[in-house]
């Protein structure tokens, strides 16, 4: 995904997790299952109805992409519960019209 900063007239090039976090449709749900009473952690459901475990003090997620990449910045997962709950602004110069509606929800 591309934007475009009008103040420095500069083309600017988002993370391709942070892409994913922002466009694709998880569910991050709190204080259910295994995250009953217990800060910071998230349950993600994917669009395919998986769902992981996500650490938002640690940046951690039980994901394949955490256990064997380990990105900087972390999965797919842990980008979308940081956006989500407000942890992480979304850039501005973001079209918010490819962003998932229920992100923040």
């Amino acid at each position: 995904m591309q934007g475009f900063n009008s103040e420095t007239e500069e083309s600017i090039a988002i993370d391709e997790r942070d892409v994913r976090a922002l466009t694709e449709c998880p569910s991050v749900l709190a204080d259910v299952g295994r995250t009953k009473d217990a800060d910071d952690l998230y349950v993600v459901v994917s669009e395919s109805g998986k769902e992981y475990l996500v650490d938002a003090r640690e940046g951690a997620c039980e994901c394949a992409d955490a256990e064997y990449r380990d990105p900087v910045g972390g999965c797919k997962h842990v980008r979308r519960v940081a956006f989500a709950t407000g942890a992480r602004d979304v850039p501005a110069w973001i079209d918010t019209d490819a962003i998932d509606t229920h992100l923040g929800e």
